[in-house]
């Protein structure tokens, strides 16, 4: 937080020299002290949707090589042509979209509801095959817009054809990453510890990535050259949610003269640690600090301002604004 508190002004040393200031220097030290001791005390409470007990739900969230249909995939996909696979995939997909109730989607989506008004103009960065993305088109309604980015090939096919499946008008399928420069980028698909590749995992080549893993070649962009100074520079984004497996600050960067303009309420996923100063997880906390932005946590009850320590999957980025707008709801 920047400034010092006035508790902490009134613990200095006598030894030290006495710091006059104007009467501006001092509103502004005492605004940014009550808004820390507000910060501390937020605590917005989400109506959770109830949600009932389902096998089917558990086959399809839990990864591992004892579950029945990590089982079959093994013994089955790699019979098929991958041509044929494809085909198979994408009906499945279809089928899996139209049919996952949004009670079954990750539990910080009963927050981002709350975030986005009709006709909003929203951010989904890593789409995937559009789960989020068709909750989003509910949220902004008929008036509103969803980007989705998919940079895979085959995954942005998968998405384009649900999106249109379900007769979503209002999402606009983008077949590129974002990233910190227009540029083309090498992405990796990582493989589960059986041998099958992880798709929805798919990320960035770094010096890390394992040799053995497919590489395919796909285009970036940085936001700000579509939404600050590009095509799509008058609208307004007010929510963006970002899983681009650890690529999120370079994100950050290629859009921060349109998180500066438009100040919309964030869902990232931020990885590693983010109490480490040598990671880009504690450069992400940074830059949006910087920018005018705090961290909570969705404890499954409520919105919770982020413990140095804590670490979660998924981090809400908000402003005082964003506060007052869940509150209201």
């Amino acid at each position: 937080m920047a400034g010092k508190t006035l508790a902490s002004e009134s613990r200095r040393s006598r030894n030290q020299p006495e710091i006059k200031r104007t009467a501006s220097e001092a509103a502004g030290l005492a605004a940014d002290s009550l808004q820390e001791e507000c910060l501390m005390e937020v605590k917005i409470p989400i109506q959770m949707p109830a949600e009932g007990k389902s096998i089917l739900r558990w086959l399809l969230r839990t990864e591992s090589e004892w579950n029945p249909k990590v089982i079959i995939q093994r013994a089955v996909l790699p019979l098929i042509p991958e041509s044929a696979l494809i085909r198979l995939k994408k009906s499945y997909y279809a089928y899996l979209i139209a049919h996952t109730p949004e009670t079954w989607m990750e539990r910080d989506a009963a927050v981002t509801c709350k975030l986005i008004s009709p006709g909003d103009t929203v951010l989904d960065i890593g789409a995937n095959i559009g789960i989020y993305s068709r909750m989003l088109a509910r949220c902004v309604g008929s008036q509103g817009t969803v980007y989705a980015f998919e940079p895979i090939p085959h995954t942005f096919d998968f998405l384009s054809n649900n999106m249109r499946r379900l007769g979503l008008k209002n999402v606009d399928c983008l077949d590129f990453a974002a990233s910190d420069a227009d540029r083309t980028d090498t992405m990796v698909i990582p493989t589960y510890r059986w041998g099958s590749e992880c798709w929805y995992d798919a990320r960035i080549k770094t010096a890390n990535a394992n040799p053995s893993w497919r590489t395919i070649t796909v285009k970036s962009r940085t936001l700000d050259s579509l939404f600050f100074d590009g095509p799509r520079c008058s609208d307004n984004i007010s929510f963006i949610k970002c899983d681009a497996n650890f690529h999120e600050l370079a994100v950050l960067k290629g859009g921060l003269r349109t998180i500066r303009k438009s100040k919309p309420a964030m869902l990232i996923e931020v990885n590693p640690d983010p109490d480490d100063p040598a990671t880009t997880a504690f450069a992400t906390f940074e830059l949006l600090r910087n920018a005018g932005y705090e961290v909570f946590c969705f404890n499954g009850k409520s919105i919770v301002p982020r413990d140095r320590g804590e670490r979660s999957q998924n981090y809400f980025f908000l402003t005082p604004h964003h506060l007052q707008m869940m509150e209201s709801v």
